[in-house]
């Protein structure tokens, strides 16, 4: 028995799945929008970037990296 089922996870049906992917659909989109204004409150305020800006970015990179990774890995367009 795996480590992971002692624990009590097991592979979910359709159903969990599906919520579990939109939850962290919600989630992403909230993060990128805090980081974003955070950053250009920060801007506008300093005038110069900072660390949220920074967090943001390496954020969206490995978006964007997964997401060409698992397109060309499951056959997408």
């Amino acid at each position: 028995m795996s480590f992971l089922k002692k624990l009590g996870f097991e592979k979910g049906d359709e159903r969990t799945i599906y919520i579990g992917f939109h939850a962290g659909r919600v989630t992403f989109i909230f993060t990128t929008a805090v980081l974003l204004v955070w950053s250009l409150q920060e801007i506008l305020s300093t005038g110069s970037l900072s660390i949220q800006f920074a967090v943001l970015c390496a954020s969206l990179v490995v978006f964007w990296l997964s997401y060409i990774y698992y397109t060309k890995k499951f056959g997408g367009k």
